[in-house]
């Protein structure tokens, strides 16, 4: 009884009876505490997830008109395609003075356009008596031609137009669009061919959009309905709902909300079309459109409250865990109150103190025992140590001699020794400075400590699935971490106990970091290669021109733009550029005469802001060249910078001199316009402002601060250096004019192109030669006048070729995409005999050359090869690199 009341066997004290109260207390705190410590982070995650429905919001909009855009270009360029058809037709007509020619021919041609276009062709004269028309047979009395104002309007322009709204056909009673072109004056009484189509075709390309979307057409005037890709028989020609008409009439492309023609909510984005004044119009149900943004919230909020509640079972569990060490530490309590032996611990408690408190209590009944196996134990120890010295130094001499590192750890974990390898990873110059330390606290950083201490304690227990950590950095006293690969061994007396950790480790910082540097610079080189590529492909897809030649020319000047571009960057390592160097690269052309002048600070240019720059001032340039003011001999242009407001850069392009030009901004924009504003506005971070005077254009752009870096300013800068001058083609057809010349080129289509070029020159080509060994058989077999070497030949240097070439008295050119010549050709091996071209090659600069090269025939020093600077004006030019 007195047991009962006051204590237990042996005066122990008996459990309080509150003491599991105690424990569902302490689950219970601990399930508060982790939802004190959650309840911020989901307020923060909530917060978060709004402004992430917001951009998933922004998002669909950005889609949305992204597609409106692309339907109005489709249906800008379907149009543009039926005026360009009709034109091409009407130039085919040939219609004698005095009456009209036999249409027998013509019929079946404008037949087959009409249907081409599933539509019809109709010759109508001033008043709308038709002449022709495809839908009836020749001969057969036709009735009057609709669409009078359009025939007016194309009689008195002369050019070709495109009805602007929909009207009744006068054969087939519908609505239908018309492209109306005039045909020549001298050819007779003044008549109009009309290419008519009923919008039903335009219908069909509004259907090619993403299913659940709604597109059409809408006069942005009246507000009536062209053409609709769902219900478009039933739809067109009716009027739009009020606020999709009064959302046209404001703005020419947007996103906006409403009722549909049905009824149900929709969700609108338009944009104007550049030939007519209609809209293209994209609508998607406003419950999809909710969904794209509220779903994501819905998730993140059940993702919350799961999050929640694997927390709070995650709190109880480890309230439980810390039950447990209590619980074995009252069994052990009453096992020493009742003299039974004391159970053995299956692993140690996971909460330090509660560890700490049980080594205590074991303290007082293993302290004898303990003493008397360590006796035993201390001779042999000894004996073992010592022959493990001697072993020790000797292992050390053969891990310096291996560049390996050698560590020997005490069961504790402290370092006991180390060789001079060692030393030099750590740092450190001696071994005073590091015996004796915990290893794992001083020499392991801490992120990796739990780790290196779990796999060491798991060896010097004996575990048999011990982890051995391969790679674990090691912690330099300066801080510095270096990646060592470790091997280990356990060492331990005849009775198995552990003794020292015998590790031996290799310092693999640097081959690591190779590696990472490798994968980075092949990945880099990847993603700057598919960049350039997918640039080059969006300016042949972009350009619009009258004619293939005209379209060559602008492909291609483009293309030397951006290749200039990279050439300055190259050279300054993708580290930016200098604004008058990149000018100077586009400008040159025109610089004969003083015609260009350049003015303004020393100014660095951002790397990803020297090709968008370089574009904008070719397009710039060569507007000004077709256009402006360098299309007259006395034409002048001054571009001029200087810091602007809030650290800006502020461009100024002025032309003056120029042919007089109509005031007013002009009314068709081109793709260079567009792509200027596009580059000013999204890379150059800045904006753009168009002046068309009547003495020329002046165009003031700005760049964002932090794109570019402005040092001092300092005064005008001189004037342009003009090219050198592009020789004539018949001059140079006379000089290499049956020379024998060595063509080493293993682009198959650069090759080519050089090879047409030289025998449009008059030369006698050998070759291409796409490899070393080709190129040294023809240079040893065929008798040269010149050659025209690519640098890299299959990853073979061409300079073998050269220097047997030159050796023979013939003189070589060097066309290479090097931004630099590369090593294997030294200073005064060309003897004068030498020049560098820098790919793609403008047209003129490869016969250029090549006069240059015959005329240096006299003896003179040794030079090193030295580049030909000058580039014509924006021309075609030879592609590849090499």
């Amino acid at each position: 009884m007195n047991e009962q009341k006051g204590g237990g066997p042996n005066g122990v004290a008996a459990p309080h009876p509150g003491y599991r109260a105690t424990l569902l207390g302490l689950r219970l705190h601990l399930v508060l505490m982790c939802l004190a410590l959650l309840l911020p982070a989901l307020l923060a995650g909530g917060l978060t997830a709004w402004q992430l429905g917001a951009a998933y919001r922004q998002a669909s909009e950005t889609g949305l008109r992204g597609t409106a855009r692309a339907t109005a270009a489709a249906i800008d360029q379907q149009l543009t395609t039926a005026i360009t058809a009709a034109v091409t037709l009407a130039g085919s007509l040939d219609r004698s003075p005095g009456g009209p020619a036999a249409l027998s021919g013509f019929y079946a041609q404008a037949r087959a356009v009409g249907e081409a276009f599933g539509g019809w062709v109709v010759l109508a004269q001033a008043d709308g008596s038709q002449l022709l028309n495809t839908l009836h047979p020749l001969g057969q009395p036709l009735p009057r031609a609709r669409g009078l104002p359009w025939i007016t309007r194309a009689l008195e322009t002369g050019e070709a137009v495109l009805s602007d709204r929909l009207f009744t056909g006068g054969t087939v009673q519908r609505p239908i669009l018309a492209a109306f072109v005039p045909l020549r004056e001298d050819a007779g009484p003044r008549t109009v061919l009309i290419l008519a189509f009923e919008p039903a075709r335009l219908a069909t390309l509004l259907g090619q959009i993403r299913e659940g979307q709604i597109a059409g057409l809408i006069e942005v005037e009246s507000g009536r309905i062209v053409a609709r890709s769902v219900a478009h028989e039933s739809q067109v020609g009716q009027v739009a709902p009020r606020w999709v008409a009064e959302a046209l009439a404001r703005e020419e492309g947007g996103v906006t909300a409403g009722p549909s023609i049905e009824g149900a909510g929709i969700v609108l984005a338009f944009q104007r079309l550049e030939g007519v004044p209609w809209a293209a119009a994209v609508t998607m149900p406003r419950q999809a459109y909710d969904m794209a943004w509220q779903s994501p919230l819905l998730n993140l909020a059940l993702g919350g409250l799961a999050l929640l509640l694997a927390a709070m079972l995650l709190a109880a569990w480890r309230a439980r865990r810390f039950l447990a060490p209590l619980d074995a530490l009252t069994a052990e309590a009453e096992a020493v109150a009742a003299g039974r032996p004391v159970p053995a611990a299956s692993s140690p408690f996971t909460v330090a103190e509660f560890e700490t408190l049980r080594q205590a209590m074991g303290q007082a009944t293993t302290a004898m025992r303990a003493r008397a196996m360590a006796e035993g134990r201390a001779a042999a120890a000894l004996e073992m140590m010592a022959a493990l010295r001697t072993e020790r130094d000797r292992a050390r001499l053969y891990f310096d001699a291996a560049g390996t590192m050698l560590l020997v750890l005490s069961p504790e974990g402290a370092v006991q020794g180390i060789n001079r390898h060692g030393l030099e990873i750590l740092g450190l110059a001696e071994e005073a400075e590091v015996l004796g330390q915990d290893w794992f606290a001083g020499f392991v950083a801490a992120r990796w400590q739990a780790r290196a201490r779990a796999a060491f304690r798991a060896i010097n227990e004996g575990a048999e699935d011990a982890p051995e950590p391969d790679l674990l950095p090691v912690l330099r006293p300066d801080g510095e971490e270096r990646l060592v690969a470790w091997r280990s061994t356990a060492l331990r007396d005849p009775e198995g106990n552990f003794l020292a950790l015998l590790a031996s480790g290799e310092d693999i910082t640097e081959r690591r970091a190779s590696e990472e540097r490798q994968v980075l610079l092949m990945q880099e080189v990847d993603h700057r290669a598919k960049n350039a590529l997918a640039l080059v492909q969006s300016i042949i897809r972009l350009t619009r021109a009258d004619h293939p030649a005209d379209f060559a020319d602008a492909v291609e000047g483009r293309v030397g733009a951006l290749a200039r571009a990279y050439t300055l960057l190259a050279r300054e390592r993708w580290a930016g550029s200098d604004l008058r160097e990149l000018a100077e690269a586009e400008l040159a052309a025109y610089a004969a005469g003083g015609r260009v002048a350049l003015s303004g600070p020393v100014v660095r240019l951002a790397p990803e802001v020297v090709q968008p720059m370089s574009m904008v001032l070719y397009e710039l340039a060569s507007n000004a060249a077709r256009h402006g003011a360098l299309s007259t001999p006395q034409g002048r242009v001054t571009l001029s910078w200087e810091r602007a407001a809030g650290g800006a850069l502020r461009l100024e392009w002025t032309e003056l001199g120029g042919p007089a030009l109509v005031a007013g901004q002009p009314t068709r924009r081109g793709f260079g316009s567009r792509m200027i504003k596009v580059a000013v506005s999204g890379q150059l971070g800045g904006s753009l402002a168009f002046d068309w005077r009547p003495t020329g254009l002046a165009c003031v752009l700005t760049v964002a601060p932090d794109r570019v870096s402005i040092r001092q300013a300092r005064a005008p800068l001189p004037p342009l250096s003009p090219p050198a001058p592009v020789e004539e083609a018949a001059s140079l057809a006379t000089v290499l004019h049956g020379r024998r010349v060595l063509l080493a080129e293993d682009e198959a289509l650069v090759g080519l192109e050089l090879a047409e070029t030289l025998t449009a020159l008059g030369c006698v080509v050998s070759g291409p030669a796409a490899s070393l060994s080709e190129a040294m058989q023809l240079a040893e077999q065929a008798p040269l006048d010149l050659a025209v070497l690519d640098v890299n030949l299959r990853g073979q240097a061409a300079f073998p070729v050269a220097d047997l070439l030159v050796r023979r008295g013939v003189p070589v050119l060097f066309v290479t995409g090097y931004g630099e010549m590369p090593g294997g050709w030294a200073a005064g091996d060309g003897q004068g005999r030498t020049a560098l071209l820098r790919k793609p090659l403008a047209s003129g600069a490869l016969g250029g050359a090549l006069r240059r090269l015959l005329d240096s025939t006299a003896p003179r020093p040794p030079v090193a090869p030295e580049p030909l600077r000058g580039a014509p004006p924006p021309s075609r030019l030879l592609r590849g690199c090499g």
